[in-house]
């Protein structure tokens, strides 16, 4: 029997029009450049090839981040357009602040053509979108760069499967039909079937049934079909392998789609630890080079804001030492990432500083907060000083709030999945809070929403949103009537 002990991961090429988008994005970056060169009498220089390999490095650094080619889809055209122009925007950003650092300004590059260049290839780049999307569009109507797909298992897994197939933007695949023996609708599938469908978001009802699994390996073996994506949860183990060995005679592409939605997961993704194949469920998104975004992200305007409510912040200290004895600072411990103990800085809003294995959460009309307390806690400014717990890297402008520990260790009890909040840094607001999970927690009802929002944050994060959040805390105010 052969070994496995040397066994890699087999990584699918890359498709053909990514790598051509990619090549063709690189063109438009440094044809954008010749030709604002030409059209101010610019001559060309080592200058110009500098700053055009450096924006094409910086754009294909911007694009990973933000998966710019992995996420793109055709039917939202518009949106891409708008999404690349803003990768090579911030991706100029960077390029400028490379160009500072090591004292090579934009001037040396003429200024008149470096401003129009990033706005011109902002152009050229979002044009260049649309130019793709009626290419695929003709050659689809044509024939070409299409696959034809059969799904074994008809499971809300299924469902999931066709989903995403159907947001490819890539390639089109073909929907033949999905094979199952299971009877649907009877009494084990349907339970089966709902616990998975309140695990995976934003499907629909099962598929239904265009034959059994024989009825797939007649097709395969016909070449009716290009691709069999085998869609059945992990207790059809051997059922898995017996449909591997027969479409093994056959020449279709065949994929196991992991069944990752039996277990409660809140980021899964595929990793490669030398050469052996794992899935993470329960890790920190921002591990990594995303990790070094994120904390470039908090430095920059961690740093903008103190600076803009240095002046603020002085004067609220001032108040609260004049107006109760104690104090100007309260510092609590909570957990931050991974769950381990921080230290978190506000403006001193109560008489009392309860930091032990008993905190009490504040309530309306709370006889222990300050009069000038309650005008801080009103407008959420006895948050500002967690600015520096964000600037030391405790903390970050956005994430899930942190709790006392003493809450922490009674909803982990509680509450299924609590702890998982804690694998990313605890921030100053967070999804929960801008969509009403603010303040007091008097009912578990309540903070079991404000952790679901936590765990979908985490889910889904990424610098967008994180903007977004930061948009939306601006928009909405600092004023809550839930906060006491």
């Amino acid at each position: 029997m052969p070994q496995i002990s040397d066994t890699k991961l087999i990584h699918t090429q890359q498709p053909l029009v990514t790598l051509l988008v990619r090549v063709m994005d690189s063109f438009v970056i440094g044809f954008s450049l010749v030709l604002n060169g030409w059209l101010l009498n610019s001559q060309w220089s080592r200058t110009h090839t500098i700053y055009v390999l450096v924006g094409i490095i910086m754009m294909q650094i911007v694009a990973e981040f933000l998966s710019t080619y992995r996420n793109w889809r055709l039917d939202n055209t518009l949106v891409q357009m708008g999404v690349v122009a803003a990768n090579w925007i911030t991706a100029c950003i960077f390029l400028g602040l490379t160009a500072i650092l090591f004292e090579r300004p934009f001037y040396d590059l003429n200024f008149s053509v470096a401003i129009n260049w990033v706005i011109v290839t902002a152009i050229l780049l979002a044009l260049s979108r649309l130019a793709v999307k009626i290419g695929i569009t003709w050659l689809r109507g044509h024939g070409h760069n299409t696959r034809r797909v059969a799904i074994a298992g008809a499971g809300p897994l299924a469902a999931y499967v066709m989903k995403k197939l159907k947001g490819n933007a890539w390639i089109e695949y073909t929907m033949e039909g999905v094979y199952d023996d299971r009877i649907p609708g009877s009494e084990s599938d349907n339970a089966a079937s709902m616990r998975k469908r309140e695990s995976i978001e934003g499907i629909g009802e099962n598929p239904d049934v265009d034959g059994n699994f024989e009825d797939l390996f007649k097709i395969a073996m016909n070449n009716e079909i290009d691709i069999v994506f085998v869609a059945l949860p992990m207790r059809a183990e051997n059922k898995i392998q017996a449909i591997t060995r027969e479409l093994s005679a056959s020449t279709v592409a065949t994929y196991i789609v992991p069944d990752f939605y039996s277990i409660e997961t809140h980021y899964t993704h595929l990793v490669d630890i030398n050469g052996m194949p794992a899935v993470s469920i329960y890790e920190n998104p921002t591990r990594g080079l995303r990790g070094v975004l994120k904390r470039f992200e908090d430095i920059v305007l961690v740093s903008i804001i103190l600076l803009l409510f240095a002046i603020p912040m002085l004067l609220i200290a001032m108040g609260v030492k004049l107006t109760s004895k104690g104090p100007v600072f309260f510092q609590q411990q909570r957990y931050g990432l991974d769950g381990k103990s921080i230290k978190v800085l506000k403006f001193r809003s109560m008489r009392v500083m309860d930091d032990g294995g008993v905190v009490k959460q504040a309530t309306k009309n709370d006889p222990r907060i300050t009069f000038f307390g309650g005008i801080l806690r009103k407008t959420s400014l006895d948050e500002l000083p967690q600015l520096f717990n964000v600037l030391f890297g405790s903390m970050s402008l956005v994430g899930p709030r942190p709790h006392a520990v003493a809450h922490n260790e009674e909803y982990r009890q509680l509450i299924n999945s609590y702890m998982l909040r804690h694998k990313i840094k605890p921030g100053i607001t967070g999804w929960a809070q801008i969509n009403g999970f603010r303040g007091e927690t008097e009912t578990l009802d309540k903070m079991e929403g404000r952790v679901l929002y936590d765990i979908d944050y985490i889910r889904h994060w990424s610098i967008f949103l994180d903007i977004k959040i930061l948009f939306l805390t601006a928009y909405k105010g600092f004023i809550n009537k839930q906060a006491y």
